[in-house]
């Protein structure tokens, strides 16, 4: 079974096209979230240092939390090759 991969220019396309109606909160969430999956939890302090400047610690963690949480649910769902019908 092929998921697919995107390019870095494709993700960086598909990432843009919905972005106009999230607040800069959002933006930065739905980036921190694109920049976790597609390099293995490595955070660069550019993107940190603008995390903290909306985020508190907590909610931080919370996002890294729930990210890794749904990301090793779409990990065990391809491994048992689990399909949407």
């Amino acid at each position: 079974m092929d998921y697919g991969t995107l390019d870095e220019s494709s993700r960086k396309t598909a990432m843009n096209e919905g972005n106009a109606e999230l607040s800069e909160r959002e933006s930065l969430a739905l980036e921190l979230a694109d920049h976790i999956m597609a390099f293995h939890g490595q955070l660069p302090d550019e993107l940190y240092n603008r995390l903290t400047k909306h985020f508190s610690k907590e909610e931080i963690i919370a996002l890294f939390f729930q990210i890794g949480s749904k990301n090793g649910a779409n990990w065990f769902i391809i491994a048992m090759g689990i399909l949407n019908e």
